[in-house]
């Protein structure tokens, strides 16, 4: 059930007009959402809201029915949070313009929850799948919860490191968090996953409402929010990512950023945060040290991992954490492609080699 400030809220809410900003003022002229939810026209002009604006509202509210907007949001499974809740998250409390009103699948971030915010390209690189799990999933073993925006490339390739885990992970998505409208519809199983794995779907947005640019640039600052830190991997100079850098300094949150290729587009955005006083993220200690966590200890070497014959051993030996395409490792190995093949074969399915798509090979950790 929902309280029935919440529900006023929510009322209030379904008008896109009444932002953050907006709906923070209504509950200080008015006391409460319930009281701004049924004020006059007059009231609503005095209170500081435009006309136009005022009229529109008093439109929309003759046919919002409370008893149908809780059946509808029941039926889709979604829980409200609003910013005067005890459990509303502490961090999103200091930003600017925070969000009065979340709405929410699964289960909801504890107040003082350790989040670390990963986004970046949707362009995402053999060289960013790489680096992602390496850098991500040690923080995740250490219990920090990963937010993203559940985006493709860089945020999904997040999400998946903590669900490959079985940890939990959040999502803050730019538009309604029912079936219907969840973006991308490509990514629907990863949310089912993500609920699975007990995190979180969040969003300010109510039922319906689809996702649209203008929405992605808002939610971003959700997103750092939410965390302490915000880590960028790889994105163009004009990337939304860099929205999030942004807002994540803005907060006075900390911002790293995984250095890349010169020559990359994808990482012209990371490496100009590095000139601009981003931290360099080149391990996972890197941010456990920050945070106070315990130190993991330092990777084993490549030469350690052996093979189970002279094959297997000759592609070891070239393989490294930096892709290598197929034929270039067939030069440099001197096996025949059959050979070659096979070997890379055997070793996937023993878990020492990954695949990245494209005859592109790495070593897996």
């Amino acid at each position: 059930m929902f309280s029935e400030e919440a529900l006023y809220l929510h009322a209030l809410n379904l008008l896109p007009a009444f932002g953050p900003a907006r709906l923070c003022l209504l509950l200080n002229q008015f006391g409460s959402f319930k009281k701004a939810f049924l004020a006059g026209e007059r009231e609503l002009i005095q209170a500081g809201v435009d006309a136009e604006i005022t009229k529109l509202f008093l439109q929309n509210r003759l046919s919002t029915n409370l008893e149908e907007e809780t059946k509808k949001l029941e039926k889709a499974q979604i829980n409200i949070l609003t910013f005067k809740d005890p459990t509303y998250p502490k961090l999103l409390l200091e930003i600017p313009k925070f969000p009065p009103i979340l709405y929410y699948r699964g289960v909801m971030p504890e107040p003082e929850e350790l989040c670390v915010a990963v986004v970046g390209t949707r362009k995402i690189s053999n060289y960013g799948r790489t680096v992602i799990p390496d850098l991500i999933l040690p923080i995740v073993q250490m219990g920090v919860t990963i937010v993203s925006g559940m985006a493709f490339g860089v945020d999904s390739a997040a999400h998946q490191v903590a669900v490959d885990s079985k940890k939990r992970t959040i999502a803050v998505l730019g538009g309604g968090l029912d079936d219907a409208s969840l973006y991308p519809k490509h990514h629907q199983l990863l949310a089912q996953t993500i609920l699975e794995n007990g995190g979180a779907l969040l969003s300010e947005y109510p039922i319906g409402t689809p996702s649209l640019k203008h929405h992605f640039i808002s939610r971003n600052r959700i997103i750092s929010g939410l965390s302490v830190a915000t880590v960028i991997i790889e994105c163009d100079i004009d990337s939304g990512s860099l929205i999030t850098a942004r807002h994540a300094l803005e907060q006075n949150r900390t911002v790293y950023a995984v250095p890349g290729p010169i020559y990359s587009s994808v990482s012209q955005g990371p490496n100009n945060l590095l000139k601009m006083g981003a931290k360099p993220l080149t391990e996972a200690n890197d941010i456990l040290e920050d945070l106070n966590l315990k130190q993991l200890p330092q990777n084993k070497q490549a030469g350690e991992i052996l093979g189970d014959s002279p094959e297997e051993n000759a592609v070891l030996k070239i393989l490294s954490r930096e892709s290598i395409n197929i034929n270039e490792l067939i030069k440099q190995s001197g096996l025949n492609a059959a050979a070659a093949t096979s070997a890379l074969t055997f070793l996937e399915m023993k878990g020492k080699v990954k695949n990245l798509g494209g005859q592109q090979y790495i070593l897996a950790r």
